[in-house]
């Protein structure tokens, strides 16, 4: 899997192109440890190419959502289908990270 990075304001946009599974997590957590490295502490993560989140995935965007905000930055969930849609639902994550239709929306709720 491969992670795009982007920065834009005040967030850090990562956008990886594939399952959010145990076995890919590894290029989301290089991602995610360029992006701190860089003073990120408001994350937007892309889902749109993502067509599944197991429960290694979500247990990482959980906890990254906890480190995030206690270094006083957040995490946001842009664009999941409705195979994500559903799991965040199912799981209750969607009431713990907000989940918004597009990163527009995810990015400008940091304002």
């Amino acid at each position: 899997m491969q992670v795009r990075t982007n920065r834009m304001g005040v967030a850090t946009y990562l956008a990886p192109d594939g399952a959010l599974v145990a076995e890919s997590l590894a290029a989301l957590e290089t991602a995610v440890t360029e992006a701190r490295a860089h003073g990120a502490s408001d994350i937007v993560v892309d889902l749109r190419l993502v067509p599944f989140i197991d429960s290694r995935g979500l247990e990482r965007l959980l906890d990254l959502a906890i480190d995030l905000r206690q270094r006083g930055g957040s995490l946001r969930l842009a664009y999941p289908d409705a195979i994500c849609k559903d799991i965040l639902a199912i799981t209750g994550l969607d009431q713990t990270i907000a989940v918004f239709q597009d990163v527009a929306g995810a990015g400008g709720s940091f304002l």
